[in-house]
């Protein structure tokens, strides 16, 4: 079932605070992004942004997933039915979707540039995630499974690329 939200109007959450200024951005619900103990903030300023968020939690666990998301140029996530290329499309991920499974996962993503393609996700437990990415037409892709990955990475300018994939036994 998938939930789309044209301008985040009314967010079905346990607690979420969103906020968005363009009617052309795109957030769509996937299913168990519903599911208690999962927060979604979320701050959208621009045009023709696009993501798909995804939280699950597999535990009874208090500790639920987490996501601080805060966008504000345009073309960002996966709009306009744009793909990676080069070692982002490697990874198998498609850009646009934020995904989470497990518990106690996080992340914290902010863009501010333009034309960016980025993709997270975390299946396993607490992995944590601290994004950056702000100039133009940047592309990142991180993985993380198992337990107790940690991220952070930053892109500032034009044209870059990473693609991260973290594994835990």
């Amino acid at each position: 079932m998938i939930k789309q939200l044209a301008t985040l109007a009314a967010v079905l959450l346990t607690s979420v605070a969103a906020e968005a200024n363009s009617e052309s951005n795109v957030i769509s619900l996937l299913e168990g992004a519903n599911i208690e103990g999962n927060v979604i903030e979320l701050s959208v300023i621009g045009s023709s942004n696009s993501l798909a968020l995804s939280q699950t939690l597999t535990s009874g666990s208090l500790e639920g997933n987490s996501m601080t998301i805060s966008i504000e140029g345009n073309n960002n996530g996966g709009a306009g039915l744009a793909t990676f290329t080069g070692v982002a499309l490697e990874s198998g991920l498609l850009p646009g979707e934020l995904i989470q499974e497990g518990y106690g996962n996080s992340m914290v993503v902010d863009v501010k540039g333009t034309s960016n393609l980025f993709s997270f996700l975390q299946s396993g437990d607490h992995n944590s995630l601290n994004a950056s990415i702000q100039g133009t037409s940047n592309q990142a892709a991180v993985q993380q499974y198992g337990q107790n990955n940690h991220v952070s990475f930053s892109q500032v300018g034009n044209n870059n690329s990473i693609s991260i994939s973290q594994r835990s036994f």
